[in-house]
């Protein structure tokens, strides 16, 4: 069934929320949608009450002309207000991770613990953008097909594996106009995430993938360090999606931080 939130802004934002339990809110990261954790809410429905989200301008959810960092937590924020949750988990990817975290600054009696998957403390450039500078003497005289297909054995481990699912969970930007794309790049541009990370007093587990050339996993690991009660976990058979790509050593400590 479709769900969809009115937000005092006149923003519609879908949403889902599946099984019992204790609230677990999951955040995708840029240009995907709530379908990226699918493997996940197969395992964590049976105990827990999950509330996945298609963030504004991703998904089924409005596409605002303009949005910060601000807007998606506030969306957020009013949404668990109406389904009447006042303590959670929240578990972000990517670009998710921002969002997790700065929900968590903002509500720290709201949020009992966060998971913050392959996050970043540079917002200055858009992680898309670093993986193709990085390459760029490689891939400059590519076609955009050529530069993707080459640039796999630098975001996952096991690219088989990834390439499956991503073509299966991961929506292509393709529908997306070019004013669209911008607006969300834009959304994260120069949030100051390092400022607010000394004073998140929330248990929090990091998790990133070794052979994620996207987001380097040191910068999680940077992050860590900051957080008063962060633990810091290297997944070194996975990149991008640790969730797929070390599915079940992902679960086992996933279950265990939230249990």
């Amino acid at each position: 069934m479709m769900n969809l939130f009115l937000t005092k802004e006149n923003v519609a934002i879908h949403y889902k929320t599946r099984g019992n339990g204790y609230p677990v809110i999951l955040l995708h990261g840029v240009f995907q949608d709530m379908d990226v954790f699918t493997p996940l809410i197969k395992t964590l429905r049976k105990q827990y009450q999950v509330i996945s989200i298609d963030l504004r301008g991703h998904g089924l959810s409005d596409t605002p002309h303009d949005s910060r960092v601000d807007d998606y937590i506030s969306d957020i924020q009013q949404l668990l207000s109406a389904l009447f949750i006042n303590s959670a988990y929240v578990i972000g990817l990517e670009l998710g991770a921002t969002i997790a975290t700065g929900l968590t600054y903002k509500n720290p009696d709201l949020i009992n613990g966060m998971v913050l998957i392959n996050p970043t403390d540079d917002h200055t450039t858009f992680p898309d953008n670093r993986i193709y500078d990085r390459h760029a003497d490689e891939i400059r005289t590519m076609s955009d097909h050529e530069k993707e297909k080459y640039l796999l054995k630098f975001r996952y481990k096991n690219i088989k594996q990834a390439k499956k699912f991503v073509k299966t969970h991961i929506p292509t930007n393709d529908l997306q106009t070019m004013e669209e794309e911008i607006t969300v790049k834009r959304s994260f541009k120069d949030f100051d995430i390092i400022s607010l990370l000394p004073d998140i007093k929330t248990r929090t587990l990091i998790i990133s993938g070794l052979h994620d050339g996207k987001i380097l996993y040191s910068e999680g690991e940077r992050m860590s360090q900051l957080l008063p009660n962060a633990d810091f976990k290297l997944f070194e058979q996975s990149g991008e999606l640790p969730f797929v790509e070390e599915k079940e050593k992902f679960l086992k400590v996933l279950t265990e931080f939230l249990d």
